[in-house]
């Protein structure tokens, strides 16, 4: 049917196939509580009315029933950043009839492991989407498990499963560059390299340091919240702590490996009586809301979250369609969100905003 007017309604499907509305919804978005048969009918009368269902009848031809988020549930509860990934992720599943299941789990690697070998019993038939966790016992269990899977914004060193991040590693290289492009060469990296993701930023960092013929020191160029036992909502007092003790005394900038960290960062040398960018320059990553109302608003390297969800998806049913597929790893593009945190450091004669 070319004219939209006439495209057929859910109530045209149920009445050729003699179902109610309400199952034709359930089987055309691939949810549960239809019978096979009502199932398959549906399907054939859609088709043959021309309803779109070619993603539908895949995901049943491959045997999947449902599909599992898997995430930590502190960054279900708390995270800026995750909130935009899981909307990509939904969206771009309800487009293809992809059902999904949220299932949280520890932020402890040992627990989150047992936690998901259970989910991994429990959806035979299924797939799994992983989000934000890349620990190799847990990649090891996916993959033994032979279920479709993906991870999103993490990444399997072993090539196994497939993955999409953003490219960390520009992250980190593209916002040295544009300090150092200010005429900064005393920069800290305030981090909390946990995660591979979080080196590869350091990494990015690092590299372009010494392509501008700086000598990289971990003592002079790293702030490692990490080793020190914080996490980051201990950023701010940390900063406080080491600005008393002189720790930064020939810094001029920060590259801050979260908008998070950035922010708090920021509140600390208010706090000391420094001002952003007059006296320190900083830049963020992820460009998550706040960092466009911070004080002043915050310079970042934007990362779509939104289109890290539906990235993922996308590999997912790759996988699911063609289970020989070669893995891919997907790096999306970053970009500097220029605001006001950059200006040329403060011991320049020309000092003012970059």
């Amino acid at each position: 049917m070319d004219d939209e007017s006439n495209a057929p309604t859910l109530k045209d499907i149920a009445d050729a196939a003699g179902v109610s509305v309400a199952s034709v919804s359930k089987v055309l978005n691939n949810r549960g509580g239809v019978g096979d048969e009502s199932r398959r009918k549906i399907l054939d009368h859609a088709e043959r009315l021309g309803y779109q269902v070619r993603a539908a009848r895949s995901l049943i031809r491959a045997g999947v029933e449902s599909t599992v988020l898997v995430m930590p549930a502190q960054f279900y509860a708390s995270s800026a950043f995750y909130e935009d990934v899981i909307q990509g992720v939904l969206a771009e599943a309800s487009t293809s009839s992809l059902r999904i299941d949220v299932r949280l789990v520890s932020l402890d690697a040992e627990i989150a492991i047992s936690e998901i070998s259970d989910i991994l019993r429990d959806i035979r038939p299924g797939a799994l989407v992983v989000l934000g966790m890349d620990h190799p016992v847990m990649i090891d269990r996916i993959v033994d498990s032979g279920i479709p899977a993906v991870i999103i914004n993490g990444m399997d060193r072993t090539m196994r499963l497939s993955c999409v991040l953003p490219d960390n590693w520009s992250a980190g290289w593209l916002a040295a560059q544009r300090l150092l492009a200010a005429g900064h060469r005393e920069i800290v990296h305030v981090t909390i390299p946990h995660r591979l993701s979080l080196r590869r930023r350091l990494e990015g960092f690092r590299i372009a340091l010494e392509e501008a013929g700086i000598a990289f020191d971990e003592n002079r160029h790293i702030f490692d919240l990490g080793r020190m036992g914080l996490q980051e909502p201990d950023t701010t007092p940390a900063i406080r702590q080491a600005i008393k003790q002189g720790r930064f005394t020939d810094t001029t900038a920060f590259f801050c490996s979260t908008d998070l960290i950035a922010i708090n960062v920021m509140q600390a040398l208010e706090a000391s009586s420094h001002s952003v960018p007059e006296d320190f320059s900083i830049i963020g990553v992820d460009d998550i809301a706040i960092a466009r109302h911070s004080r002043p608003p915050l310079t970042t390297m934007r990362i779509d979250r939104g289109e890290l969800g539906r990235a993922g998806i996308q590999l997912l049913l790759e996988r699911i369609n063609d289970p020989e597929i070669n893995v891919r790893r997907v790096n999306l593009g970053v970009r500097l969100v220029e605001r006001s945190t950059v200006a040329v450091p403060r011991s320049s004669p020309h000092a003012k905003r970059a």
